[in-house]
């Protein structure tokens, strides 16, 4: 399903069992503040729960959301798919748990408009677990901006996959999301993103970040994700020139976060995993 007529900004959301919080993501996205058309793609990764029923009475609300009963897909796909399906130049991910702030697109759409080198621009996010917290006024004044190379990349993703917004052409060049992860993938994106053209950060704060205990991430076993970013990494030098130092803070931000894991593993109660 593609917009009858192509919006200037779609923003992405991929589903899955989301009943508790997709309204508050979707109605978050319907306050986006930008000049020009936006449309909301939700793309349902196979939810058997509440989620399209939550989605679809959104959408009779609001024309602009566009729902996608796509079936179980895993999360790569899924998002492939729904952005074949949008028709704005401009793509923006919002996560389902995630809050986007109303001068996100603000704070981003105009590094990419005024300068064409750039193929993404992110910002900063507020991580919160509970209740949400209050929600920053506005945009900050004197905001900085700065660029993230593949060796800062390589070194530590801070990228918020929920403060991105990319060229939809530069999606199509780099081949979209790898299909071939199922943890990781926004990280291994931003590789790709990065052998097409530049990526621009400002430290202003567009979203709320929620982190859950059950979460799909958190579930995963943690040897899933070390090789996840094995082979981000590993495809990495190969494509591109990363530094000594880059390696060196990646080696060891991967052994704290495995003694980390085994202090955690160790101090379990009884009968846990």
């Amino acid at each position: 399903m593609v917009a009858a007529h192509p919006s200037f900004v779609s923003v992405v959301i991929t589903v899955f069992q989301a009943e508790t919080h997709i309204v508050r993501a979707l109605r978050s996205a319907t306050m986006l503040d930008v000049d020009g058309p936006v449309e909301i793609i939700l793309f349902d990764d196979g939810s058997t729960d509440g989620t399209l029923t939550a989605a679809r009475a959104e959408a009779e609300v609001d024309p602009r959301i566009i729902v996608i009963e796509g079936g179980r897909q895993g999360r790569a796909r899924a998002l492939n798919q729904a952005i074949t399906a949008a028709g704005g130049r401009y793509i923006a991910i919002l996560d389902a748990d995630d809050i986007a702030l109303p001068h996100r697109l603000r704070a981003t759409l105009p590094m990419l408009e005024a300068n064409p080198e750039l193929v993404m621009a992110c910002s900063e996010a507020i991580v919160f677990e509970g209740d949400a917290p209050e929600r920053p006024a506005g945009m900050q004044t004197g905001a900085r901006i700065s660029r993230i190379t593949p060796a800062t990349l390589y070194a530590s993703n801070r990228i918020t996959h929920s403060t991105v917004l990319f060229r939809r052409t530069a999606w199509e060049q780099a081949g979209g999301y790898d299909e071939r992860l199922d943890i990781c993938i926004d990280y291994a994106f931003y590789f790709r993103l990065l052998r097409v053209g530049g990526i621009a950060h400002t430290d202003t704060v567009t979203c709320l970040r929620e982190r859950r205990a059950n979460s799909y991430f958190a579930a995963q076993r943690q040897q899933d994700y070390t090789d996840a970013l094995s082979l981000i990494r590993a495809e990495a030098r190969s494509t591109m020139t990363i530094p000594l130092w880059a390696k060196l803070a990646a080696a060891a931000r991967s052994i704290r976060l495995g003694m980390k894991n085994l202090g955690d593993q160790l101090h379990a109660p009884s009968g846990t995993a």
